[in-house]
């Protein structure tokens, strides 16, 4: 997959990490936190249909560019609006700390 250029990156996403926090029966109770907005550009990789919760829902994969970032990680997720993308997967395609690769699912 090939850097993208800057001007390609239009679409704005706010750049979220979860937070787990105990509930009063101590399970963990996880919600997200804003770390900064990030402009990427999303490219649709795959898409599939799958049961969850005996339901058909719609799971779309993306590749989401970005600027080099150090502190993303596959706990977090991408979200505009009601919109959410989660982190699969993050890595620096040719290891010059220019651009980030990562690799979200959507489910729809």
């Amino acid at each position: 997959m090939n850097a993208p250029k800057i001007g390609e990156m239009r679409l704005r996403m706010s750049l979220e990490a979860p937070v787990d926090t105990p509930d009063d029966s101590g399970a963990m109770t996880r919600g997200y936190v804003g770390r900064g907005d990030i402009w990427v550009k999303l490219t649709p990789l795959s898409a599939e249909a799958r049961f969850i919760e005996e339901r058909q829902e719609l799971a779309i994969h993306w590749i989401a560019q970005a600027r080099w970032r150090a502190d993303v990680t596959s706990e977090m997720r991408l979200v505009d609006g009601a919109r959410s993308l989660r982190i699969t997967s993050a890595s620096d395609p040719d290891g010059r700390r220019r651009f980030l690769f990562c690799h979200c699912e959507e489910i729809a």
